[in-house]
């Protein structure tokens, strides 16, 4: 899944860490996530790898979720994706230089895909450093939870929308615009398909070998630990389901967990 990167603008700000502030940032976002409602977290299909489902209908215009992760600065932001897409950024707002980076999270909210007419909206607070999603219309059980990444995010990226989520075109950034580019080169590699494993087997470059099954967990909703290590789902069949830890830098078992992902979603 991917998340709106709307880098724009350069430079850092101070994040604010006055006692009035942090306070009222705690008390807001603990009042979101006590009015959270429970979401499925499945395999999504059509080539979207993990997405967030209602679990029980859900009002137009009722609070879903926010959206959780990591704050960083934009200097954080190009320090720590300045080869790679940033997949799960969000932006804080215009002018705001403030970001929420959902890679490492397990909430629900990671998992939220893109469509050009999504079922929830999001609100921005800057102020309050949150990211909150609202139903856009009404939502029935079982529905997809989606909302609309935006042009931003799909011209400074390396992907492209899946298959019946957008008609737009999307043109690349030029030379010249200040926002976030993709590194030079084809898209980086991961593996959708058994064939993809094949042509990840094939790689020359052992080390590109091993980012690329990084990836395609990564994809399958793997979420990256504090420690570097990645906690590996099971089964595509259900959030609930056990993790394994296993470290970034062991081809062998990385290799056999996509592999036992992709046959899952191939049967």
């Amino acid at each position: 899944m991917l998340l709106p990167l709307l880098l724009s603008g350069s430079g850092s700000r101070p994040l604010p860490t006055s006692p009035r502030s942090l306070q009222r940032l705690e008390t807001s976002t603990v009042a979101v996530a006590a009015a959270e409602l429970p979401i499925v977290v499945r395999e999504a299909g059509d080539g979207k790898g993990m997405g967030a489902f209602a679990s029980a209908p859900i009002a137009d215009g009722a609070l879903v979720c926010c959206y959780e992760g990591e704050l960083l600065t934009l200097d954080q932001t190009l320090d720590r994706y300045s080869s790679t897409d940033p997949s799960y950024l969000f932006s804080l707002g215009d002018g705001s230089d403030l970001y929420i980076d959902g890679a490492s999270s397990s909430h629900p909210s990671r998992y939220i895909n893109h469509h050009q007419n999504g079922t929830l909206a999001a609100t921005v607070s800057t102020e309050e450093r949150t990211v909150i999603f609202h139903a856009a219309r009404d939502i029935a059980a079982g529905e997809e939870l989606t909302f609309d990444y935006g042009e931003g995010f799909w011209v400074g990226s390396n992907g492209v929308p899946a298959q019946g989520t957008d008609d737009r075109t999307f043109e690349p950034l030029s030379p010249t615009d200040g926002r976030w580019r993709p590194p030079p080169g084809p898209p980086p590699l991961f593996a959708k398909s058994a064939a993809d494993l094949d042509a990840v087997d094939r790689l020359d470059d052992r080390a590109e070998a091993r980012l690329a099954l990084v990836r395609t967990l990564e994809f399958f909703g793997a979420a990256r630990l504090s420690s570097g290590d990645l906690a590996v789902p099971s089964t595509l069949s259900s959030a609930e389901a056990p993790r394994t830890v296993l470290s970034p830098t062991d081809a062998a078992k990385l290799r056999e967990a996509c592999g036992k992902l992709v046959a899952e979603i191939e049967r």
